[in-house]
């Protein structure tokens, strides 16, 4: 009960950041619950059809179907949150000049709704499908209670909700003529985030270059695997060690809001700015290439061999096998990798160059006992 709890809790925490939120933003606005109702439904369902379906996304596309497939929901994520703030940029006064004057629900924000449900099923998309495969994997392998793993995967979900409510509560409490002034510029980090988090992604898919692979590192400050570095992580996209192409998305697209903000009263000027951006930031980032490399296996819940080495100031590529009968999920926070790897599965993870040294790596599903360590040489 207790590792579904954690699990369950850690994943939909940043879902649930991203909800309190976007109730922040639809404060006032006539049936915004069942529109963030229809995006956390929508979320659910798609989580589990993906969580279904992770070994073939995960085997499309030269075996980069999974980072493309999440990159691409990110920046259909990042379309609709420009998509709002534009709007609002436009409407906010009208709307708050409403609020006051009516005191209660007023309708006309149900334009935007849209762009933010479907921000919400996305976020919960995201995280969901690996609750989802978790869950499965621990029921099916340990006969663990069913009764047991739901009563804490429900707890889980309790204190992230609780999260979720307490972050709403005190934007809420912001007053009204500066509601839509905070809300737009805690969406717009979500946004910036969202890109910065596509970029490593499509980075780590050897379809972006690195433009450095390590920008700066501040792990000894606030580490990507703390509760604080995750809650920054789903505000803002923050990385402890983030990678040239990551930053130089996060900064672009926040000059890109910034540009659409100024020009809200302008939408032909606005969409012209937008598709602009993104043909520069297109042209500008040819793919790499990367050679083929070792192999490592998740089996019995542990990482064979323990300690791999590989090559130093190289791409090169990972061959990572899952022998156990359960999902497991490849990470590295030094290396800021992520790739989940479904039963008898083998993925690419796509590496380097890396300076000489040793970088820590691990199974999440089983960290105390799925452990390793590459040696670049």
């Amino acid at each position: 009960m207790l590792v579904s709890l954690i699990i369950v809790f850690r994943e939909a925490m940043e879902a649930g950041l991203i909800v309190g939120i976007v109730l922040a933003a639809t404060q006032g606005v006539a049936q915004r619950g069942r529109w963030i109702s229809a995006g956390i439904a929508a979320g659910v369902a798609g989580a589990s059809l993906v969580a279904m379906s992770a070994a073939a996304l995960s085997d499309a596309l030269n075996g980069v179907g999974q980072e493309v497939f999440t990159a691409a929901i990110l920046l259909f994520a990042v379309g609709m949150l420009t998509w709002h703030i534009t709007w609002m940029s436009a409407h906010a006064r009208e709307m708050a000049q409403q609020m006051r004057s009516i005191g209660h629900a007023v309708s006309l924000g149900q334009r935007s709704l849209l762009a933010l449900a479907v921000v919400v099923a996305v976020a919960v998309l995201r995280e969901g499908a690996e609750i989802v495969l978790f869950m499965f994997g621990i029921m099916a392998e340990s006969g663990a209670s069913g009764a047991a793993m739901a009563l804490g995967g429900i707890l889980g979900l309790g204190l992230a909700a609780l999260l979720s409510w307490l972050l709403y509560r005190g934007l809420v409490a912001i007053p009204v003529r500066h509601l839509f002034a905070v809300t737009n510029g805690l969406i717009a980090l979500l946004a910036a985030g969202m890109a910065g988090q596509a970029a490593a992604i499509l980075h780590a898919a050897d379809v972006l270059p690195s433009w450095g692979e390590v920008v700066w590192n501040s792990s000894g400050v606030i580490e990507d695997t703390s509760f604080t570095g995750k809650t920054l992580h789903a505000l803002i996209g923050y990385s402890a060690r983030p990678c040239g192409v990551q930053v130089c998305a996060w900064i672009g697209t926040m000059i890109l809001l910034v540009l659409m903000n100024r020009l809200a009263s302008r939408p032909k000027a606005a969409a012209i700015a937008a598709v602009s951006a993104v043909l520069v930031f297109v042209v500008a980032t040819p793919a790499a290439q990367a050679e083929d490399s070792p192999t490592v296996t998740f089996r019995d819940h542990r990482m064979q061999p323990a300690r791999v080495e590989v090559p130093a100031h190289t791409k090169f590529k990972l061959l990572v096998t899952n022998a156990d009968p359960t999902a497991e999920e490849f990470e590295s926070a030094q290396l800021n990798r992520e790739k989940l790897v479904a039963p008898g599965q083998t993925i690419t993870v796509f590496l380097g160059p890396l300076e000489p040294g040793e970088y820590k790596v691990f199974g999440d599903f089983h960290q105390d006992t799925a452990l390793g360590v590459l040696v670049a040489k």
